[in-house]
């Protein structure tokens, strides 16, 4: 595996992960 592509597999992995914390936090306010 390329460094790029390992970048882009956190990157896509990160996202969904922090959307739904921010979606947990709004919903626990």
């Amino acid at each position: 595996m390329a460094e790029s592509q390992i970048v882009v597999a956190l990157l896509l992995a990160l996202v969904p992960g922090f959307l739904a914390l921010r979606l947990g936090t709004e919903l626990y306010k």
